[in-house]
C-alpha cells in the first residue's frame, strides 16, 4: 500500500491513536509499524486476535501490564560476557515479575483465545527474579544480604567508621577553641575536622582541603589516619564483592537470555493486541466480515476522526450489483467524507483493526487502494489544480487492475466543464473495463446520465434539506444528485425574475431531468423515513414480545412453585389420613379377635369410608395429575417421538409425533384430538393402565375422582362426549354399570342433560334405570320421553 494513499486517507492518524493506547514502549513500536495487508489469511488472523483481545477486556478488563522494557540488547550484552549494572538487572527482574502477573491473569478455562494462549507461553523464571530482587534494592545499591561476604565487609566498615567518629568526637570536645565548627565531616572518603588556620600547628595531622576563604583547614588527625586507611581498604573490598555479585547475576541472566527475549516479544505483542481492543472500545467499533471479491457493505459507518457526537452514520455498498459509484451533491454535503470513510475503513479492516460501523458490515481486501482526494496544487512544480489532479489520475489509470479500489474526488474538475465531463466519463469507463472498484464524486450532470445508461455503474447523492438550506450528510445510493441552485437562491432572496430568466437559459429536457431527479430524491427520502419508522416499530414489538415471554416464564415458574407446594401439603395430608385408616383397621382386627363381629364390621365400614373420603379430599385439592406425578416409576427418562405415552394432565393416551419445542413441549395425537403437552405431564402408558385396573371405573371412588378432574381434561372430554347412551340388549346389571360410568363421563365433560335409550320391552330395564336415577346424586331431574322423543323407550335426565 503506497504511503501517499495512507496519508490522503489519514491512516497515519488512526495509527497515532492506536499507539497512545499501548501501555509499553515495545507495544507502541508494534502499533506504529502496523500496515494493511492484502493477504486474506493474515487479515483474518489479525481480526481474530483483535476480537480475542476485545473479549478479554469485556470479561476481565485490562491485563496487568508492568515492567515491559525492550531488554533484548541488554540480554545480548549479558551473553557476550558484560557485567550488567544494578538498573539493568532491576529492569530484568521487573520484566519477569510482569510476565508472572500476566500468566496469573489467565483464567482456568481460557478457551481458544490467542491472547490468553500467548500469556500462557510467557517464561517468568522465578529463580532469576528472586535472586535479583534479594540482591539489588536500588538503581545503584545492593542489599547487605546480597552475599555473606558483603554483609561481613559492610559490618566491619560500620565498626571502623564508628571508631573513627568516636576519636574525632573526643578531639572536638577537647579542642573546641581551635575548631571553626564543632563537627566531623568528610573529604575524599576520609573523616576530618574543620580547624581554624591560625591554630594549624596545635593539631597534628594531614590537611586534605582548605576553605575558599583560607580561614578553615580540613585536617585528618594523626590518631585516625590508620583507621581511615582501614576504611578505604574495606571499601575497596566492598566494591570488589559488589562487582563479583553483579557478574554472577549477569551470568545467570545470560543463561536465561532467550526467555528474556521471548518475554519481551510476547508481552509487546499482547500489549499491541490490547491496544487494538482499547481503540475498538473507544471507537465503538465492530469486527468486519472480510472478502476478496470487491464487495463492500457498510452499515451505519462513521468516520473515526470525526467526533462521535457530530458524525452522521452512512450506509454504503458497492461491488454487488455495480462496481462503480458516482456521488453527486452540493459542496460541504458529505461527498468527500463518504469517500474517505469507505477508503479508511477498508485500510483499518486490512490492518486487523475493528471498524466503527454496525455489526455484520462487510469489507473487501484489495491489492491496492489508489486515491486522489483534495487539492494538491504544486507551486514548485508549476502545476495548476487541474494538472495536479490529472497527474495523479494518470498514475491511477496506469496501475488500474482487478483487485484495486480507486477513490477520486471531484473527477475532471478544474477545467472547461464540457471537456472535464467528457474526460471524467472516459476515465471511469477505463477503470470499469479494467475491473476496478471505483468511487468518484463530481458536480457534472453528464456523469449522472452515464451512471444511468451504463451497466455496473450506479448514482448516489448526499441529501440536502431545501427547507433549512443545510446538508443532512446522509448518503442515498441509487438516487442521482440534483442541483438545488435555483431553490437555494430563491430562499436566500434572489429575485424571482432573475431565477426565471436563468431557467430559460436551460434546455427544456434539462429542466425536466432535474425535476424528475428532485421527485426521485424526495420519494427515496420518504421511503427511507418509512423504513426507519417500520424498523423502530418492529424493534418495539420485538422488545414487547420479549417482555411478555419473560412474564410468561415467570408466571410458569410461580405456578410450578405453587403446584409443588400444594403437592407437598397434599402428600402430608394423605399420610395423615392413611395413618388414621390404619388405626381404624387395627381396631377392627382387635374387635375380630375379641369375637365382636358387629363392632368389627362397623369399624371396617368406617375405615373404607375414611379411605374414600381421603381420596376425594386429596384429588379435589391437587387433581389426578398430582397423584400421577407422585409415582416416580411412571415418569419416563426420555421422550421418544413415535412412542405412546399417557398425558396425566389431559387423561388421554396417544402417540408423540413432534417435539420438544422451545418450551420443552411435545405434540400428542389421540384419535382426533391433537394437543401440546409439557414434558412433565407425560407418563409411561403401562404404569398408568395398572393404576387404572386397581381403581374400578364404576366405583364411588372413581366417580368422586371423575368429578374433580382438571379443566383441561374436561375440555378434552367435552369435545368427544356423546349426549346419548344405548342400553338395548344389556342385562339390568350390565346396563346400570354402563350407565354409572356414562354419567361420570357426562359430569366430566360438563354436559347438562343426557338421553338414555333403554327400549320399551317388558319395562324391567326402564324401571331399573328410573330407580337408579332417582337415587343418584348427580341427577337433578329425569323423565320419560314425550311423543317424538322416543316415548317410554327413552329417559331424559338433567344433571346437576
Amino acid at each position: 500500500m503506497e504511503q501517499r494513499t495512507l496519508h490522503i486517507l489519514e491512516y497515519d492518524k488512526i495509527i497515532a491513536m492506536l499507539a497512545t493506547r499501548a501501555l509499553s514502549g515495545p507495544g507502541r513500536v508494534l502499533c506504529e509499524a502496523l500496515l494493511p495487508t492484502s493477504a486474506v489469511d493474515e487479515a483474518m488472523e489479525r481480526q481474530s486476535n483483535t476480537d480475542d483481545a476485545v473479549r478479554i477486556l469485556l470479561a476481565k478488563g485490562t491485563p496487568p501490564f508492568s515492567g515491559l522494557t525492550d531488554l533484548r540488547p541488554t540480554a545480548a550484552r549479558a551473553v557476550a560476557g558484560a557485567v550488567l549494572g544494578c538498573k539493568e538487572l532491576m529492569q530484568i527482574a521487573a520484566l519477569l515479575r510482569g510476565a508472572a502477573r500476566l500468566q496469573a491473569f489467565v483464567p482456568s478455562e481460557p478457551g481458544e483465545n490467542r491472547v490468553y494462549a500467548a500469556m500462557g507461553r510467557l517464561l517468568p523464571v522465578p529463580s532469576l527474579e528472586q535472586a535479583i530482587s534479594m540482591a539489588i534494592i536500588g538503581e545503584d545499591e545492593l542489599s547487605d544480604r546480597a552475599s555473606p561476604a558483603l554483609y561481613s565487609i559492610r559490618r566491619r566498615i560500620r565498626d571502623a567508621q564508628a571508631k573513627v567518629k568516636e576519636i574525632l568526637d573526643r578531639i572536638v570536645r577537647t579542642h573546641p577553641r581551635i575548631l571553626q565548627e564543632q563537627l566531623v565531616t568528610m573529604r575524599g572518603d576520609r573523616y576530618v575536622v574543620p580547624v581554624r588556620a591560625e591554630y594549624r600547628n596545635e593539631l597534628s595531622g594531614i590537611v586534605h582541603d582548605v576553605s575558599s576563604s583560607g580561614s578553615t583547614l580540613f585536617v585528618e588527625p594523626i590518631a585516625v589516619v590508620e583507621a581511615n586507611n582501614k576504611i578505604r581498604e574495606l571499601m575497596s573490598q566492598e566494591a570488589e564483592e559488589i562487582e563479583r555479585i553483579l557478574a554472577a547475576l549477569s551470568a545467570q541472566a545470560a543463561e536465561h537470555a532467550d526467555a528474556i527475549s521471548v518475554n519481551v516479544s510476547t508481552m509487546a505483542w499482547i500489549d499491541f493486541q490490547i491496544a487494538k481492543a482499547r481503540l475498538a472500545f473507544d471507537m465503538k467499533a465492530m469486527p468486519p466480515v472480510l472478502n476478496t471479491e470487491g464487495k463492500i457493505r457498510l452499515r451505519g459507518a462513521r468516520h473515526p476522526l470525526i467526533p462521535h457526537e457530530q458524525v452522521v452514520p452512512i450506509d454504503f455498498h458497492i461491488g454487488y450489483a455495480f462496481r462503480t459509484l458516482v456521488i453527486t451533491g452540493p459542496n460541504t454535503g458529505g461527498k468527500t467524507v463518504a469517500l474517505k470513510t469507505c477508503g479508511l475503513l477498508c485500510l483499518m479492516a486490512a490492518a486487523g483493526l475493528q471498524i466503527p460501523a454496525q455489526e455484520h458490515s462487510e469489507v473487501s481486501l484489495f491489492d491496492e487502494i489508489l486515491a486522489d482526494i483534495g487539492d494538491e496544487q504544486s507551486i514548485e512544480q508549476n502545476l495548476s489544480t487541474f494538472s495536479s489532479h490529472m497527474s495523479n489520475i494518470v498514475n491511477i489509470t496506469r496501475r488500474a487492475a482487478r483487485g484495486t479500489l480507486v477513490l477520486v474526488d471531484e473527477l475532471g474538475s478544474g477545467t472547461d466543464p464540457s471537456e472535464g465531463a467528457a474526460l471524467a466519463i472516459s476515465i471511469l469507463d477505463h477503470l470499469r473495463t479494467h475491473g476496478c472498484v471505483t468511487v468518484a464524486t463530481t458536480h457534472y450532470k453528464e456523469l449522472k446520465g452515464y451512471a444511468i445508461e451504463t451497466p455496473e455503474v450506479e448514482n448516489a447523492c448526499c441529501e440536502f434539506d431545501t427547507e433549512t438550506l443545510r446538508p443532512t450528510y446522509r448518503l442515498l445510493i441509487g438516487v442521482p444528485g440534483v442541483s438545488n441552485a435555483f431553490v437555494i437562491s430563491g430562499k436566500l432572496g434572489l429575485g424571482a425574475s432573475i431565477i426565471e430568466a436563468a431557467k430559460q437559459r436551460i434546455s427544456e429536457e434539462g429542466m425536466r431531468f432535474e425535476e424528475l431527479l428532485q421527485d426521485v430524491e424526495k420519494s427515496h427520502a420518504a421511503s427511507l423515513r418509512m423504513r426507519d419508522e417500520t424498523l423502530a416499530i418492529r424493534n418495539v414489538a420485538k422488545q414487547e414480545a420479549e417482555r411478555v415471554e419473560t412474564l410468561r416464564l415467570e408466571l410458569e415458574q410461580k405456578r410450578a412453585g405453587y403446584l409443588q407446594t400444594a403437592r407437598e401439603e397434599a402428600r402430608r395430608e394423605l399420610a395423615a389420613y392413611l395413618q388414621e385408616a390404619e388405626t381404624l383397621l387395627d381396631q377392627a382386627r382387635e374387635a375380630l379377635r375379641s369375637q365382636d363381629s358387629e363392632a368389627a364390621e362397623h369399624l371396617a365400614a368406617e375405615a373404607r369410608k375414611g379411605l374414600r373420603d381421603t381420596l376425594r379430599t386429596v384429588e379435589g385439592e391437587i387433581g389426578r395429575a398430582t397423584l400421577d406425578a407422585y409415582d416416580p416409576a411412571a415418569i419416563p427418562d426420555k421422550i421418544v417421538v413415535g412412542q405412546t405415552y399417557y398425558a396425566a394432565s389431559l387423561h388421554i393416551e396417544g402417540k408423540v409425533v413432534n417435539g420438544p419445542d422451545a418450551r420443552d413441549c411435545f405434540t400428542l395425537v389421540s384419535g382426533s384430538v391433537k394437543a401440546t403437552v409439557p414434558r412433565s405431564s407425560l407418563r409411561l402408558p403401562g404404569r398408568t393402565r395398572e393404576k387404572e385396573k386397581r381403581t374400578p371405573r364404576g366405583s364411588a371412588a372413581s366417580s368422586a375422582q371423575g368429578r374433580r378432574r382438571s379443566p383441561v381434561a374436561a375440555m378434552s372430554r367435552a369435545m368427544t362426549f356423546q349426549s346419548e347412551i344405548q342400553l338395548l340388549g344389556l342385562t339390568v346389571d350390565e346396563a346400570l354399570a354402563t350407565l354409572d360410568k356414562y354419567l361420570d363421563e357426562a359430569v366430566l365433560s360438563g354436559a347438562h342433560g343426557v338421553r338414555i335409550v333403554h327400549g320399551k320391552g317388558t319395562g324391567a330395564l326402564r324401571s331399573a334405570v328410573s330407580q337408579f336415577l332417582r337415587k343418584d346424586t348427580r341427577v337433578q331431574t329425569f323423565r320419560l320421553g314425550a311423543y317424538g322423543e322416543g316415548d317410554s323407550g327413552v329417559t331424559l335426565a338433567e344433571l346437576k
